[in-house]
């Protein structure tokens, strides 16, 4: 009987490679591999025709959903080898690691395990200690071979030890690019492990119940009779498993371990994009893209690789010719001859790429990293893997309407006249509603209410959200509806009920919407807070405008709207007096809105008591400057006061008897609607430039933010040609003076002693004195 152990790097082509020449030569009876032993049922799907990489084990706990672990395997990860393997060959597999349900037991109800899986927390998936030297580096701690504060950084270290300073360097040398030469890979594995040994000297494990969990699975294989075993696990794990020694004591560590909880385990896809470190993934590697075609590309992996680049480029009508390729061929091999190297690596290429086929920019090489380095490969699962009910509906949704995820973000324009187009929206609608934003709304480059832009962008982690979601729900239009309902009859808020009338209207929920409708006119008959009323009206507004574009009856929303809109202008007045500076500025956005709102009603009554509204905003007496100046300016859009009034009231409310801080809230009040009021009204100029030149010197300062603030609004070049008509007002009529008079602080002699050089300079001197003569 013997158990050979194969110490690995998580996500290597160069380890998935070695383990698949080391089964080769051993012939096991027998492969154990390190992953949550809750996926064993699993482990047979491993070898499905439909099956392909990136995927990823997902283990939840039954009770709560939220407390969930990650597992990913990409085509070049060791584990993925040895799985399909051991599959292929009808040789019993099984994982080793320690249960997840322990850790899930370990977290209270509701929180996320800190060992959970991706973007649920951090480290269950291939929490080795070796694969976490790029978030030592990035936290600036420099690994030491013979200190360690917590857990040193194993290739870090033999990195350091073999003088290199990057240790993705260290393993591509040593590992990934390893040349077939006398060693076979079993001798390899040997030396990983003897270097292992000596690094754990200097770092203690503090995964021991894992690797005491480990050693007894490895005991029972050898109990049931299996004569040659083998163990893919990390490399760090290597020596504590060499040595299985008793049971006992590891009996009695695991014994200490909490009550285990029930778990559901299943495969979904996953991205190359969340294989690397940047997406927070704690076993993550820098290159996956490039890790794939090491592992995938036959022959000339530089050569097939600039070709991929070559491709990319011309895709974004970047030129890349032949003689770009062999001249960045010919860099690389030389930049890997001159570092040291056997063969060019991901440094010698990319530096390749970025000099002559970038021209040294940094810009296209972005682009290089993320479609090739890193990737947007998304993979695929079959589809009789056990799901939720839920997850299911949502796969025939998807192959009904063929609209399946795509990696990366993707771009879509939706036209609602088309059957199909329509479902989608719908769709999308709502999984956002259960909480799955696949899709994001986009601003439509078309014109029209019938088109709708998304970005859609499919994450893996929606796996968890729609297992999550399963509770309202086998079916995503009965889960939508229940959910939606609910947060309906748990809104604090009349605009939360109205939102989610409008929500459920885009995505058809017609059993939903009929209580949440009854629900609607309860809370708005006995809600005196006209905040609330006003924040509720712009939602109904815009599903009574759009409604009729999905076929969706909205009358019973128009009884409500025409009561809110009444309410809302009997007390508005009285709801804008008495507000300090913050106070105003939120009664001002829902100014806006409700104006808004009011013109997409439509409605010529409702308008009429909006209007009447606004005026007595404008007129009240100790009105806040800043509301009073707005609804001046909506009046005069809407041709509801004229530019004298305009101009009287711009007067009246710049005096010197008027406090300058509320006088400039009364302007930013009246500008913020846009510049072109001041560029086309001349008078209004000469006004406000009156006004701010008489501003005492003491309140200078405090109103200069103020008009700060109201410019800053305005684009660069409204703002230049401001300036410029302001300069000029010297020959502008100013209200106050008549036509043809100097403005004030004009100098004419000083403008006299100018014009001899003036004429000089355009050669009018001698016109002038025939002139004279």
């Amino acid at each position: 009987m013997t158990v050979t152990l194969l110490g690995i790097r998580h996500h290597g082509p160069g380890s998935a490679r070695a383990v698949a020449a080391a089964l080769a030569e051993l012939r096991p009876d027998a492969i154990l591999i390190e992953g949550p032993p809750e996926a064993d049922a699993l482990i047979p799907l491993a070898a499905h025709p439909s099956m392909r990489p990136p995927v990823a084990l997902l283990v939840y706990a039954d009770a709560d959903p939220s407390r969930a672990g990650f597992w990913p395997f990409a085509e070049f990860s060791p584990e993925w080898i040895a799985l399909r393997a051991g599959v292929g060959s009808g040789v019993p597999v099984r994982f080793i690691d320690l249960p997840v349900s322990y850790r899930f037991a370990q977290v209270p109800e509701g929180e996320q395990a800190e060992d959970g899986g991706e973007d649920q927390g951090r480290g269950a998936e291939h929490d080795d200690a070796e694969d976490q030297s790029h978030d030592e580096q990035r936290r600036g701690e420099e690994p030491h071979i013979l200190e360690a504060k917590h857990r040193t950084d194993p290739i870090a270290a033999l990195a350091e030890a073999a003088g290199y300073d990057d240790p993705e360097r260290w393993w591509e040398d040593v590992v990934e690019q390893r040349a077939d030469g006398t060693f076979t890979a079993l001798d390899s594995f040997a030396a990983i492990a003897d270097a292992m040994a000596a690094v754990r000297d200097f770092a203690p494990p503090e995964d021991e119940e894992r690797e005491a969990h480990m050693r007894q699975c490895i005991r029972e294989a050898v109990k049931a009779g299996h004569q040659r075993i083998a163990v893919v696990c990390g490399a760090f794990h290597v020596p504590a498993l060499a040595t299985i020694g008793p049971a006992a004591p590891d009996a009695k560590l695991l014994k200490e371990l909490p009550k285990k909880v029930r778990t559901t385990a299943t495969w979904v896809p996953w991205t190359h994009g969340r294989l690397s470190f940047r997406s927070g993934y704690g076993a993550g590697i820098e290159s996956p893209g490039w890790y794939h075609h090491l592992f995938t590309a036959p022959d000339r992996v530089v050569e097939r690789w600039l070709a991929k680049v070559a491709e990319l480029f011309r895709a974004e009508d970047l030129p890349v010719s032949s003689a770009h390729l062999i001249e960045a061929t010919r860099l690389a091999d030389t930049l890997a001859t001159l570092r040291g190297r056997t063969l060019p690596g991901l440094t010698e290429v990319t530096d390749a790429v970025q000099s002559v086929l970038c021209g040294g920019y940094d810009t296209p090489m972005a682009l290089v990293r993320d479609k090739l380095v890193i990737g947007e490969d998304l993979g695929e699962v079959p589809p009789d893997v056990p799901v939720v009910p839920l997850a299911a509906d949502l796969a025939k949704e998807q192959k009904r309407l063929r609209f399946q995820p795509r990696p990366g973000q993707v771009e879509a324009e939706l036209d609602l006249r088309r059957p199909n187009d329509g479902d989608k929206s719908r769709l999308l609608h709502r999984l956002n509603i259960l909480g799955v934003n696949w899709g994001t709304p986009a601003r439509s480059r078309g014109t029209g209410t019938f088109k709708e832009a998304w970005a859609l962008d499919w994450q893996p982690e929606f796996a968890v959200k729609l297992v999550e979601a399963a509770i309202w729900g086998t079916t995503v239009v009965t889960a939508a509806s229940a959910k939606a309902a609910d947060r309906a009859a748990n809104a604090e808020q009349l605009a939360g009920i109205t939102d989610v009338v409008e929500t459920c209207l885009l995505a058809d929920l017609p059993d939903a919407l009929d209580p949440i409708m009854g629900l609607l006119a309860d809370r708005a008959a006995v809600d005196t807070d006209v905040a609330h009323l006003a924040d509720a009206l712009p939602a109904l507004a815009r599903t009574l405008r759009y409604g009729d574009v999905r076929g969706t009856d909205t009358s019973t929303l128009r009884k409500v709207a025409d009561t809110l809109v009444v309410r809302i202008a009997l007390g508005f007045p009285q709801a804008c007096t008495g507000l300090d500076e913050d106070g105003a500025q939120q009664m001002r956005a829902r100014l806006d809105n409700t104006h808004q709102a009011v013109g997409l009603l439509d409605d010529p009554e409702a308008s009429a008591q909006w209007y009447k509204a606004m005026q007595s905003v404008a007129d009240r007496e100790g009105m806040t400057g800043l509301l009073a100046g707005r609804a001046v300016r909506l009046l005069y859009d809407a041709d509801k006061i004229d530019g004298d009034e305009l101009n009287r009231r711009m007067g009246r409310a710049l005096t010197p008897g008027v406090a300058p801080a509320e006088a400039a809230a009364w302007l930013d009040g009246v500008l913020s609607g846009g510049a072109m009021l001041l560029i086309h009204d001349p008078v209004l100029l000469g006004l406000l430039d009156r006004w701010i030149a008489g501003i005492p010197a003491d309140s200078f300062t405090d109103v200069l933010p103020l008009l700060r603030r109201t410019f800053s609004n305005f684009e660069g070049p409204e703002r230049r040609k401001i300036g410029e008509l302001a300069r000029a007002l010297g020959g502008a009529p100013v209200a106050g003076v008549a036509a043809g008079a100097e403005a004030p602080g004009f100098d004419a002699a000083r403008a006299d002693r100018a014009l001899p050089v003036v004429r000089m300079l355009l050669g009018l001197g001698a016109e002038r004195e025939a002139a004279d003569v």
